[in-house]
């Protein structure tokens, strides 16, 4: 766990004997009342310089240049091959820009990502020793959040800034969802104001949410792993056909212009605890039909999951993982090509 979480945590008011609510208490939370989650899983990148910009823009499936002051965006960056190294949010700031994923795979790739910069004039910092994110959901974190900053984004994905914080509003079913970027110091304050209020949530309720929302990661696992349209960053808006050259650019246009696409990201349930990201999905004859990306448990028992199938496999009723069976949900969009699924959610 990083720096800014430890201490946020350590002098945290927990009472140790207090049970943890259960899956069903931070669903009720979510949708009438409010949750908080702390996420040490999630690192910062900051990128700053005259060309940050547009250096971000070269090198990722996102357009860059034209990013709103009030708007995140996703964006993949991808290796010649196309696969996806790195799944990030862009966050405008008032030195330079943002970039959120996964600590561990962030940490991975920003040497990777340091070569490319050659004489530009970009400097990349890593902020997740010094600030954190947590998550927040429900009407009574909305009440809480607006209390801290004034107001909050009003669109999918919008952003608003007050002072070092940053707040972007997430997809989320029934009720909006909110990240809360903020330096170490405030970080700690407000999760003890946030823990006070709110029901407290942890990274694996946070999964599940991630899950629901159709929201895709790229996670140590499975790294130069998928191509950005097979975890459907089109209807995700992560995919600017329109731009120019990045790495990865023509084998993403091919499969977007030739229709060549032959595998998308699905939800789904099995009743066993979350298969880790990477395992694979076969069907009666073991051969492989997929792999999953995420999972998280449920209320219910067992685990959601978003997974990449073979299309021409998604309809089969046999797909298995380690011998359990998956049962495809819906998600709330619609994937190019995809019918929906019958869901309990």
């Amino acid at each position: 766990m990083h720096e800014p979480w430890q201490n946020a945590l350590a002098n945290s008011a927990d009472d140790p004997a207090e049970p943890f609510p259960s899956i069903a208490e931070l669903e009720v939370a979510a949708r009438d009342g409010g949750l908080v989650a702390p996420l040490p899983e999630l690192g910062i990148l900051h990128v700053a310089g005259a060309d940050a910009a547009g250096f971000l823009h070269n090198q990722l499936t996102q357009s860059i240049t034209d990013i709103g002051e009030d708007e995140t965006r996703l964006a993949a960056w991808c290796n010649p091959k196309g696969r996806a190294r790195v799944l990030m949010r862009i966050v405008p700031s008032d030195s330079g820009l943002l970039l959120i994923a996964d600590a561990h795979v962030l940490e991975a790739i920003t040497p990777k990502l340091q070569m490319f910069v050659l004489r530009a004039q970009v400097a990349l910092t890593s902020l997740t020793p010094s600030e954190g994110l947590m998550g927040l959901a429900g009407p009574a974190a909305e009440a809480l959040l607006t209390q801290t900053v004034g107001s909050l984004p009003s669109q999918i994905n919008g952003l608003v800034r007050a002072g070092d914080l940053h707040v972007i509003r997430l997809p989320g079913d029934p009720s909006p969802r909110y990240l809360l970027l903020a330096p170490a110091a405030q970080l700690s304050e407000l999760w003890q104001q946030y823990r006070a209020a709110l029901t407290r949530a942890d990274a694996a309720f946070w999964k599940l949410l991630d899950i629901r929302a159709g929201l895709p990661d790229v996670l140590e696992q499975t790294q130069e792993t998928f191509i950005p349209t097979m975890l459907n960053l089109e209807p995700l808006q992560g995919v600017v056909y329109e731009k120019g050259c990045y790495p990865g650019q023509e084998v993403i246009a091919r499969m977007h212009y030739l229709g060549q696409l032959k595998r998308r990201m699905y939800r789904a349930r099995i009743d066993i605890d979350p298969p880790t990201p990477g395992s694979l999905i076969v069907d009666t004859n073991a051969a492989q039909a997929g792999i999953v990306v995420s999972a998280a448990p449920t209320a219910e028992g067992g685990s959601e999951l978003l997974a990449v199938l073979r299309i021409d496999k998604a309809t089969d009723t046999d797909l298995s993982i380690d011998g359990s069976p998956i049962t495809l949900l819906d998600l709330p969009y619609m994937p190019p090509g995809l019918a929906p699924a019958n869901d309990e959610h």
